[in-house]
């Protein structure tokens, strides 16, 4: 079965690459908005395999392959260059698609004790250039997730040395970050911008990358005046809601140009445990759901899911189970009348669970969102071979 796998995937790169060229040439020359994805390396040939049927769908492809070691040394998670990965990336190459392979961090005191030393920091921008060098990608993605704030000055300086690494050959500096809101949304506040510290320097990205990617997802309900406005005796967690985008993407742009930014765009949902009391209503995240995960539990209950007011795809289920050990860190609180599904359920001494999660109709409202705002394109997390099938269809 193993080898037949082989076979079959060999069969799809064949098929891909025989295809005209001058059909992918015409396609990318009638429209300049950029589609782009994530592969993640824990479902790479689920992912690859579905992207390889779509890749004139895409201007850039981004295997999410590389980690970072303490040291500042890297290591090749997804094995890049073993197994289809070099027949595949000479497929995406053959295309006109930038290959721009991403190196993940999410340990914030580590990337602080990295970049702030700058003999490390140094050796770390040369490897960095090395490997971009040595495998002939098109550029580095970077996602340092978790930055402190007393990072933000050495990871702009840390910016600017791949910059100046990377351009001179001719490759591209994309730079991935996380959303952020204005003050008031985030929290009952009225201060001033300045009253705030960053771990990014907005300055910084704009003027050495190439693109920023902004990942607006995992919105949950860190917007205090969407979950006021929407969420006030109704479920709301989304995992991006379109008017949250916009808010994100409007932010940004104040220092970021629309044309160097991608809306990171998500492809998945996540499952809660919700109950109430005095007034408010407590999400327990217990799991992540790929569209089709969340469409076969959603059959298991004999529930169908429904547009809500995100955009999104979520339904309700009652439960006699309880669980007892989520983490407080995916533990959040909204004050808002009882839901009525959580009213429902308790009564009936039972336990509610919701979920909300994407489709291709809820991708679609964010490729209008960026067209509109004339954003770089968009870049979705993540394909993995479990994304609703007609999200293809969407990326016009």
């Amino acid at each position: 079965m193993r080898n037949a796998g082989k076979v079959a995937f060999t069969v799809i790169i064949i098929l891909t690459m025989a295809l005209p060229m001058d059909i992918f040439a015409a396609t990318a020359a009638k429209s300049p908005f950029y589609y782009a994805g994530w592969i993640p390396f824990w479902k790479k040939q689920a992912g690859a395999m579905d992207a390889a049927l779509n890749l004139n769908k895409f201007q850039e492809v981004s295997p999410f392959s590389y980690e970072v070691n303490a040291n500042g040394t890297l290591k090749d998670v997804l094995k890049i260059n073993e197994g289809f990965w070099p027949t595949w990336l000479l497929a995406a190459k053959d295309m006109k698609i930038k290959v721009i392979p991403t190196i993940a961090w999410f340990d914030g005191k580590g990337i602080h004790a990295l970049l702030s030393n700058k003999t490390k920091r140094v050796a770390h921008e040369n490897l960095i250039a090395k490997l971009v060098k040595d495998n002939k990608f098109d550029g580095i993605d970077i996602d340092y997730e978790a930055k402190l704030a007393e990072t933000n000055p050495y990871f702009a300086t840390f910016i600017y040395g791949l910059a100046i690494r990377l351009h001179p050959m001719g490759k591209k500096l994309s730079c991935t970050i996380e959303p952020r809101m204005p003050a008031t949304s985030r929290y009952s506040y009225t201060g001033t911008p300045d009253d705030f510290e960053y771990a990014n320097d907005y300055v910084a990205l704009n003027k050495y990358c190439d693109e920023v990617r902004v990942m607006a997802y995992d919105q949950g309900v860190i917007d205090v005046k969407l979950d006021a406005a929407k969420g006030n005796g109704q479920l709301y967690a989304p995992v991006a809601d379109p008017v949250w985008a916009e808010k994100v993407l409007t932010e940004a742009m104040k220092t970021i140009s629309p044309q160097k930014i991608m809306l990171g765009i998500p492809t998945y949902g996540y499952e809660y445990q919700v109950t109430w009391a005095n007034g408010r209503t407590t999400y327990e995240r217990l799991r992540s759901h790929t569209f089709f995960q969340a469409m076969g539990r959603s059959d298991s209950r004999g529930v169908a899911p429904t547009r809500n007011n995100a955009g999104e795809l979520s339904f309700t289920y009652a439960t006699s189970t309880f669980v007892s050990d989520v983490s407080k860190s995916l533990t959040w609180y909204v004050s808002s009348t009882i839901p009525a599904a959580v009213a429902s359920a308790a009564a009936n001494g039972m336990t509610t669970r919701y979920v909300s999660f994407s489709d291709a109709e809820s991708a679609s409202r964010m490729i209008v969102l960026a067209k509109k705002l004339s954003l770089r394109g968009v870049v979705f997390f993540k394909w993995d071979g479990d994304q609703d099938p007609l999200l293809w269809e969407m990326m016009k």
